[in-house]
């Protein structure tokens, strides 16, 4: 269902899709909000077929996710997503996920930047007209992504070089991808204890094919971890997990 200023997209978790505990993953939540940004882009005429006229494509810059409840399988979901504010290089776009009987789940804020595919840079999109970016008067309760200070490099590290399956049709690392390093670092009894309550996710720099990255990991600090993916000594991606019980 769409507006002119919002767009909704109702969804079922199947059971190929959910995670270990039977739950949608934070990863299929990050994906949904692509997806769906994607979706409402393409009908306000500043989607991919639009701006890959002029060589660009949006390129998710920040994202965070707040989640009371994660659907179960067969559980129907809608996500709504809509335009904050946007200039000439950047374009904020909020979500709210909610459940089959219209009660909000989570929200999440994201900030997406238009790539010049041949020079790698953020664009300049004050060629397109205001019109296509309607914006609309609705409330995202959550906080904006958070600001994450450096993590030690005495913190735990894993090391990672970038494969085929990782990189997309722009030929650098998925977004998902990140976060799946990311998750993959706790053991499989974590997350049948605790679930990821809030994520805040910051992208630095591209990745690429056959590149090789360090996770490092914050120790612990009031149920949060501060984790950094770097190459050769620059930030990459930055995170923050925040974790809560995991309610039956």
């Amino acid at each position: 269902m769409t507006k002119h200023n919002e767009l909704s997209h109702s969804y079922i978790l199947s059971a190929g899709e959910s995670n270990a505990t039977g739950r949608m993953p934070i990863t299929l939540v990050t994906e949904r909000i692509i997806e769906v940004a994607t979706e409402h882009a393409n009908l306000l005429g500043i989607g991919y077929d639009t701006l890959i006229t002029k060589n660009l494509g949006w390129v998710l810059s920040r994202l965070c996710i707040e989640m009371s409840h994660y659907p179960v399988i067969n559980e129907h979901y809608t996500v709504t997503t809509w335009i904050e504010t946007y200039n000439r290089h950047f374009s904020e776009r909020n979500f709210v996920f909610t459940d089959c009987k219209g009660q909000v789940i989570g929200y999440a804020r994201t900030v997406w930047v238009p790539m010049n595919f041949e020079t790698r840079t953020v664009a300049d999109i004050s060629a397109f007209e205001r019109e296509a970016f309607p914006i609309a008067d609705s409330p995202c309760p959550i906080e904006k992504v958070a600001r994450i200070a450096p993590v030690s490099a005495a913190a735990e590290t894993e090391e990672y070089t970038f494969k085929y399956c990782d990189i997309d049709f722009n030929r650098h690392v998925n977004t998902v991808r990140y976060l799946d390093l990311i998750l993959n670092h706790w053991p499989l009894d974590r997350y049948d204890k605790m679930m990821v309550r809030r994520l805040d996710l910051l992208f630095h720099q591209e990745c690429h094919f056959g590149e090789t990255i360090k996770l490092l990991v914050s120790a612990e600090n009031n149920s949060a971890n501060d984790c950094e993916l770097s190459r050769d000594g620059n930030r990459v991606v930055a995170a923050r997990l925040t974790w809560s019980e995991l309610v039956p």
